[in-house]
């Protein structure tokens, strides 16, 4: 490898592991919600920021304000707040300190807060059992009197930190598609709305939809065994005209003797 590409591909490795902020060249950190980004009022949420090794102290923000400081070294921080109501809906980054300089901020993370209005309905087409590779079709449908600009859905499933989708359609129903699904989309869904395109505050969920999705080798029908049934149906036949023939050669002797 000659000098000028050995140079260049050392300087994209070195561009690609550090992001610019204000302060210097520096690890942009990640943050996290646990147990997710949707959560029921009243519930304690734990926001994760990890950064690299070193680090000072970890600030986390909400909507552009500074909310919490910790201070540790072990590369990672956990923030514990408690949902108790709307103002606890908003934006969320973090950010590290590595002397002299902080990082950049994280990409921000949107927490979602259930309970604020009545929960949706949520069907399924062709059904809650499927073959893997077809296609499933969620529909989230809301029954509200009055009508409103436009409502959020939001897609949701067990054990997924995040929405699975979301979209603002017009009116009050949300079709939400999972094209050529496998087994590993199984699982237990729900799904939420809010009343205005951006706003945070979401419904109760659903009743859970339980999909199953098997492998197609398993959903066809065995094939059935016709050996026996055609061993059954020759001895029967068999056993007919060997009583068929007794009764006519009875019936022949009979009439040769008088």
């Amino acid at each position: 490898m000659s000098p000028i590409v050995a140079s260049l591909l050392c300087l994209g490795l070195c561009v690609g592991q550090k992001i610019p902020s204000p302060e210097g060249l520096l690890f942009r950190p990640s943050i996290r919600a646990v147990p997710g980004s949707v959560v029921p009022r009243g519930a304690e949420v734990k926001f994760s920021c990890q950064g690299p090794q070193g680090s000072k102290s970890f600030q986390l923000w909400k909507d552009g304000d500074f909310l919490l400081l910790i201070n540790t070294t072990r590369g990672e921080a956990d923030f514990h707040l408690r949902v108790k109501g709307a103002n606890a809906i908003g934006y969320y980054n973090c950010r590290y300190w590595q002397g002299p300089d902080w990082s950049d901020f994280s990409a921000p993370l949107q927490l979602v807060v259930t309970g604020f209005f009545s929960k949706p309905s949520l069907k399924v087409q062709p059904g809650a059992l499927v073959v893997a590779g077809e296609t499933v079709t969620l529909t989230c449908q809301v029954f509200l009197a009055a009508s409103f600009p436009k409502l959020t859905f939001f897609l949701l499933k067990a054990g997924v930190p995040d929405p699975l989708q979301f979209q603002s359609p017009k009116g009050k129903v949300a079709n939400f598609t999972l094209p050529s699904v496998k087994t590993e989309d199984a699982g237990n869904y729900s799904c939420i709305y809010s009343k205005e395109e951006g706003e945070r505050r979401a419904s109760d969920p659903s009743e859970v939809l339980r999909l199953e999705v098997t492998g197609e080798g398993n959903t066809r029908p065995p094939r059935k065994d016709y050996t026996m049934d055609n061993i059954v149906s020759l001895s029967l036949a068999g056993l007919v005209l060997l009583i068929l023939g007794v009764v006519l050669a009875e019936a022949w002797y009979s009439q040769r003797r008088s």
